[in-house]
């Protein structure tokens, strides 16, 4: 009996594998074997893990998560939302023949990209305002999420998705919105090492990415897929965004012979 195909989840800023909730099911339906690893130290109690991932790099990200790619018995699907987004990007073109197709939910920009937009700004301008922010949590924002990140839930969901987070990587926040600075490059995509079906996901009313992000980023690969939802948020995963996420996931696997 052949095994199933697997699809690799990287979730985003502040977030641990807890935040995917009810897409994982969803992806599991329509038949994949699913990986959803916390990134490093991600899973640990909030006042240890603060200081720990402060310092992690993009580059140690993609250690961790090529580990687990590498470890794939046959081609995988790798979906990343938002910060996650940025790092399926490093991943999939750093090891493109481990891949099938790539899926970008709300993408972070990858160095060369205009970011500069005043939600973007407004959602972290306080983090970089702090001394030494580059080796500094980044802390999750009640304000950034309820107003930027999830601007379209219900309070009561916003408050439930805002008890999981925890603190983000200060280096890996200056890695991206100051990648002309970063003698590494280390938020340069290879796009052109990737010749795979790629769907790019975005939303009208997406504050802390905004859909043109996901535009610019859909036109630097040969066979993407860009898709911008009416009214959506952040939140592709959740609410009412998720059916209407899943329709276009289920039509772009099908078009390219992902599933039959």
């Amino acid at each position: 009996m052949a095994t199933k195909r697997p699809l690799l989840l990287i979730h985003g800023t502040w977030c641990t594998s807890k935040c995917w909730g009810d897409f994982v099911p969803q992806l599991q339906q329509l038949g994949f074997d699913v990986y959803a690893p916390s990134l490093r130290y991600h899973e640990l109690a909030f006042s240890e893990m603060q200081n720990l991932v402060a310092t992690v790099s993009l580059q140690d990200y993609i250690f961790d998560l090529e580990e687990i790619l590498l470890s794939f018995d046959q081609p995988a699907i790798v979906v990343g939302h938002s910060l996650g987004g940025l790092l399926a990007q490093l991943l999939v073109a750093k090891h493109p023949e481990q891949c099938c197709g790539m899926i970008l939910l709300g993408t972070a920009p990858m160095a060369g990209i205009y970011a500069l937009y005043p939600t973007m700004i407004a959602s972290f301008y306080q983090h970089f305002l702090r001394w030494g922010f580059w080796k500094k949590p980044l802390l999750p924002n009640k304000k950034t999420v309820q107003k930027y990140v999830m601007n379209r839930q219900s309070a009561s969901d916003q408050q439930q998705f805002f008890a999981k987070l925890v603190a983000e990587s200060g280096r890996v926040y200056a890695e991206m919105a100051l990648w002309f600075l970063d003698p590494g490059y280390t938020a340069q995509v290879n796009t052109q090492a990737v010749d795979l079906p790629v769907l790019v996901i975005s939303g009208t009313d997406d504050k802390v990415v905004v859909d043109k992000i996901s535009q610019t980023t859909a036109q630097r690969y040969r066979q993407s897929t860009c898709v911008i939802l009416q009214g959506a948020d952040h939140m592709y995963i959740m609410g009412e965004t998720l059916p209407k996420t899943m329709i276009h996931i289920r039509q772009w696997m099908i078009q390219n012979h992902i599933l039959k």
